[in-house]
């Protein structure tokens, strides 16, 4: 078993903490496992994507000025295109949180109906295409060091950490320790205790 493309640590670093020397690979595959279900795990709650990427979405015009991409931090807008045709990148700009702002609103596209005229959308019209998320400790190099906040990191080992010592038995540790064990179950306190650290980093809403 590899270590996943979204895994928030990486091999090297849950044994370090764990006090296992990195020479020992008896249970390396219970620990990749474990990196890669509570790195998962942790993308659910917050409802998106967090390994530094592009990405290329569609979204539905609110007449408002402002729409939101899925994932975030956003670092960099490719292009937009409404209807099919090109924004020009002067009349946006962008924060981190996701937030597009254009200097007109982003316009809907549908039918009108009813005396109020009100409109009934059929399709997403704004397509964006971006780069957004962090740079994960496996990816991390000179150049491009990491950016994953070390408090989603320790989120991670602390999920791991609590469910083997719930699982384990006498001094056995690890080699007690079953994959089919793995179930993270918020009614158990270390992982109310991660739970408001996962939480701050939550989609904001527009």
């Amino acid at each position: 078993m590899d270590i996943a493309d979204n895994a928030l640590m990486t091999l090297a670093d849950l044994k370090s903490l764990s006090g296992i020397a990195n020479t020992d690979t008896s249970n390396d595959v219970k620990l990749q496992f474990l990196i890669n279900s509570a790195s998962q795990e942790i993308e659910n709650i917050l409802g998106r994507k967090i390994k530094k990427s592009q990405y290329t979405e569609k979204a539905k015009g609110n007449n408002r000025l402002t729409i939101k991409t899925k994932n975030y931090p956003l670092l960099e807008v490719a292009e937009i295109k409404t209807n099919g045709s090109l924004v020009n990148e002067l009349d946006y700009s962008f924060e981190e949180s996701g937030i597009i702002e254009g200097i007109r609103p982003w316009g809907a596209s549908g039918l009108q109906q009813g005396i109020s005229n009100f409109m009934v959308q059929r399709s997403s019209n704004i397509e964006i295409s971006y780069t957004a998320g962090y740079i994960l400790p496996k990816d991390a190099t000179t150049l491009e060091p990491r950016t994953l906040p070390y408090d989603l990191e320790l989120s991670a080992y602390r999920m791991i950490n609590g469910l083997v010592a719930l699982t384990e038995q006498g001094t056995e540790g690890l080699k007690s320790f079953s994959i089919s064990d793995v179930s993270w179950t918020w009614d158990k306190e270390y992982m109310q205790s991660v739970l408001p650290t996962i939480l701050r980093y939550r989609e904001v809403r527009i």
